[in-house]
């Protein structure tokens, strides 16, 4: 673990696209900046939260798909920066277990996972088993 470069351009990205949030519930605004190696993008990303909870979607999931849609299928790295209603950085947070498993569908375990705030890790700091294809044959 280390800390994160202030001004990364990925995490640059990220911190960028917490304005395109909607988060009338929480009020914590979740920015992602995905970087893929077919298509490096940044390709952006932002929370989109609903009032049926398990209808939102995390501004991470949000910023893996739309590097997939633009042809992206190898993640290399992942940058992740919420604010709070004030607009300070949330630190000491992690991605959920959706958000991990979807970023082990394309990213490796060495994958660089940078959280505005917090630090850089790798995915399997997170999520050292994911589920995976070779896994899940008996």
């Amino acid at each position: 673990m280390s800390t994160a470069a202030a001004g990364s351009p990925l995490l640059q990205a990220a911190r960028t696209a917490t304005g395109a949030a909607y988060a009338p519930y929480s009020g914590w605004r979740v920015g992602a900046a995905a970087e893929f190696a077919e298509s490096p993008g940044p390709h952006r990303g932002a929370n989109v939260e609903n009032a049926s909870y398990g209808l939102t979607i995390c501004g991470e999931r949000a910023a893996i798909l739309a590097g997939v849609v633009a042809g992206g299928r190898r993640l290399v790295r992942i940058a992740i920066s919420c604010r709070d209603r004030d607009g300070s950085t949330v630190a000491n947070l992690a991605p959920c277990g959706a958000c991990l498993q979807v970023m082990a569908e394309f990213g490796s375990a060495d994958m660089l996972v940078e959280i505005d705030g917090c630090g850089s890790f790798r995915l399997a700091d997170f999520l050292p088993r994911p589920f995976a294809a070779d896994r899940l044959r008996g």
